[in-house]
């Protein structure tokens, strides 16, 4: 049961992904639709993952050293949550065409804190289990979001969210290599 919500993570970005190609579809147009998109696509951006992420991989981590380790990435994570469902509360919203891309506005006076806490929680906690193939995912990730920066920096949310949503994949290495492990377990003890 720990390991549903580590396991949903694909199912999860392809449920935001869909959002966005429902955004693709009605933009330019502004309307009360595609504002609800907007907001639907960032509240799956900046709320959900910088909690999700880290709660699924402290969720599934064996060890409690690590466990304890996971406590500073969950808590940033989880204040970065907050801090842009409130602004996605309280402050204006939209999501425009620009280039070959969704460009996402979300004013906020705090970007430097809430993009560290936010990349605390979504980079640092998979880097920090003990599951080999958790940790490629982080890895991936910050190259994704290192790459993303470097080439799409005006359309960061959109590109960085689509190449985390390909780099996914790689759960289902986990969950696939953990049950090659348990099957080899398994023969070398009936050996």
């Amino acid at each position: 049961m720990n390991e549903l919500p580590y396991a949903a993570t694909s199912i999860i970005f392809g449920i935001q992904q869909l959002i966005e190609g429902n955004l693709w579809l009605k933009l330019p147009v502004q309307s009360p639709t595609t504002h609800a998109l907007a907001v639907a696509y960032l509240l799956f951006s900046h709320v959900l993952w910088p909690i999700y992420v880290p709660a699924a991989v402290m969720m599934i981590e064996p060890l409690a050293a690590r466990r304890r380790h996971l406590i500073l990435p969950v808590s940033a994570g989880a204040a970065a949550g907050i801090f842009y469902l409130a602004m996605l509360l309280t402050t204006p919203v939209s999501a425009t065409i620009k280039g070959q891309h969704i460009g996402y506005h979300i004013l906020h006076p705090y970007h430097a804190i809430a993009l560290t806490l936010y990349l605390t929680g979504t980079c640092v906690a998979p880097l920090l289990s003990s599951y080999k193939t958790i940790r490629m995912f982080g890895i991936a990730i910050v190259i994704s979001l290192l790459a993303t920066y470097v080439a799409y920096s005006h359309w960061f949310v959109s590109v960085w969210c689509f190449f985390a949503a390909l780099m996914s994949g790689l759960v289902f290495l986990h969950f696939a290599r953990r049950r090659t492990d348990e099957v080899e377990t398994s023969v070398a003890r009936s050996a």
